[in-house]
């Protein structure tokens, strides 16, 4: 047992090397994330963050008459928020398919609050959310290529690891690094977040009726309108 811990107290400095590695690397990432950010970006991100924690707010009032459906739908809004925040984090620091991942569930999340509003308790439960049936075109468009890399199921995946050139030595970085897919994984981030507020604000009109969503639902739309014209949301997608 003692040779035992003396191999751990030799691995512990190279554990701390490691990730003080990634960390610098990640600081890296998220000083170049920002000089490339757009300002539309920038001010989707913060009209985005801002409504979400308002509306999240929210959540510590009493909801009167909850029910089974209701507790069910609160867990997954409690989770989405959480989950919200560390995407963000992971996108700026060039956590690429790590974000992408946490984005997919939050797609999956939105699609099940949507179907305890269409359909009983019972027949959902431990049952996978139907994407593509509930928000059609979207749900095709970009659920299979979140899957894809979620599940890293394309060697194409691995490209969103940066690849690094080091004289005869090409291969994944072991650390994050800024690339400019970080920006398409923002865009989704957004979408997916729009459609989730819009059906928060509506929703916490029948949970909350003496809160007054109307400004709120005014900044939504505005934001909604920058999406639209940055290209974040395409027609198509709006319609």
């Amino acid at each position: 047992m003692e040779s035992f811990k003396n191999k751990i107290r030799e691995l512990l400095p190279a554990a701390c090397e490691f990730q003080g590695e990634s960390m610098r690397a990640r600081e890296i990432a998220r000083e170049e994330y920002r000089k490339a950010e757009t300002q539309e970006e920038n001010i989707l991100r913060i009209s985005i963050d801002g409504l979400l924690a308002k509306l999240a707010s929210n959540m510590k009032n009493k909801i009167e008459n909850a029910d089974d459906k209701t507790s069910y739908q609160i867990s997954l809004v409690t989770s989405y928020v959480r989950s919200h925040y560390i995407i963000n984090e992971m996108i700026l620091d060039g956590d690429i398919i790590e974000a992408t991942t946490l984005i997919r569930k939050q797609l999956e999340s939105l699609t099940r609050i949507h179907e305890l509003d269409k359909n009983p308790l019972l027949k959902l439960l431990k049952k996978t959310p139907n994407v593509i049936n509930c928000f059609k075109s979207v749900g095709k468009k970009i659920y299979p290529h979140l899957s894809e890399i979620a599940h890293f199921a394309t060697p194409r995946v691995g490209e969103l690891l940066h690849v690094v050139e080091d004289g005869d030595l090409v291969g994944p970085s072991l650390h994050p690094r800024y690339t400019k897919s970080a920006h398409g994984s923002f865009d989704l981030h957004a979408l997916i977040s729009i459609y989730f507020l819009f059906w928060l604000i509506e929703k916490q009109k029948s949970w909350f009726p003496n809160i007054d969503s109307t400004s709120n639902m005014r900044v939504l739309y505005t934001t909604f309108q920058i999406a639209l014209e940055s290209g974040v949301i395409s027609d198509k997608e709006a319609a």
